[in-house]
């Protein structure tokens, strides 16, 4: 699920053994196939907060420095027509690479369509055909399309490690897809069962020997974890919500309220860091939840000082010990 804060819209190392004999016993790491991200920041109330992740994308053969948020709640990478307009000579040229008998409406009302010649490319990955968000996103002015700064024109979507599996390494700010958990990550990763649905990874969190299985969401930043309000009782330290931030979801203000977690959170015997509970009255998030059968959702900030493993092939989520 998007969250984005205004009001911006906005060598792998090979450990060698010793030249002298005897030689090191030391094992070698694997070179993988990664790519990098950032974080984009936001000062909100004097505090700045890693409030999303952008990943460097390609998109065709359009030369420009194009961004995209990296959010696993989303089902399908998109890309914003109103943000990739003016990088075509016209309307038509730029609709002839859609295929507009696939339509659909997302549940903030924003009508896409289906890709034929939009590509997305980031690192040695490629998603061929994308969703296509008409009407959405910054428009980029004609004197600014191929200028240095940076140009957020999508979104990566989990639709690109169907049946894989994905190693997001924080603190390195960099992640990688395999197409299975290998022996290095085997044996240096301690893994639950999820569960895998319509391309999202469902994670469960114990709290006071209660398990609650929430979406794990990396375009939820900001947000430890996030559920409904008569939920969100039974977890938050008794009274009154102790925070309020309001952030832009997909182009409408949406309102988040919270207070401490009365007890520690675990992701099977891992303890995350203290956490605080969130709760939205937004009723289309609320229906989100409901549609996907869960009662809530986390994003970076438990793990963002971790590598994690993402196994979907075989639904199971690890941290790295």
């Amino acid at each position: 699920m998007k969250l984005s804060i205004r009001p911006l819209l906005l060598a792998t190392v090979i450990l060698l053994g010793a030249c002298a004999t005897p030689r090191s016993s030391a094992p070698s790491v694997p070179a993988y196939p990664w790519f990098p991200f950032e974080w984009y920041t936001a000062k909100i109330k004097g505090k700045e907060y890693k409030a999303a992740i952008f990943i460097p994308i390609k998109v065709r053969d359009l030369q420009a420095n194009f961004a995209a948020q990296f959010d696993l709640g989303s089902d399908a990478t998109l890309l914003y027509g109103d943000a990739l307009k003016n990088y075509f000579a016209t309307r038509a040229q730029l609709y002839a690479l859609l295929d507009t008998t696939r339509r659909g409406m997302s549940d903030s009302g924003i009508r896409n369509y289906g890709t034929t010649g939009l590509p997305v490319a980031f690192g040695p990955t490629q998603v061929a055909r994308p969703l296509f968000m008409a009407g959405y996103g910054d428009e980029v002015p004609v004197d600014s399309l191929h200028t240095k700064s940076q140009k957020l024109v999508g979104t990566i979507g989990g639709d690109f490690v169907v049946g894989k599996v994905l190693v997001i390494d924080y603190p390195q700010q960099r992640m990688c897809v395999l197409d299975s958990v290998d022996a290095y990550w085997q044996a240096r990763t301690s893994f639950v069962t999820s569960q895998v649905r319509n391309n999202r990874m469902h994670i469960p969190l114990t709290i006071e020997q209660r398990t609650y299985w929430v979406l794990f969401d990396t375009g939820s930043s900001l947000f430890t974890l996030t559920t409904d309000e008569q939920t969100w009782r039974g977890i938050a330290q008794p009274g009154p919500p102790t925070d309020t931030l309001v952030v832009n979801s997909w182009g409408k203000p949406v309102a988040y309220y919270a207070a401490p977690a009365q007890s520690a959170v675990y992701l099977g015997t891992h303890q995350v860091p203290p956490a605080k509970a969130w709760f939205t009255r937004d009723q289309r998030h609320l229906e989100f939840m409901k549609a996907a059968e869960i009662e809530g959702l986390t994003g970076n900030a438990l793990f963002q000082n971790d590598v994690i493993v993402l196994d979907f092939k075989r639904s199971r989520f690890g941290v790295v010990k």
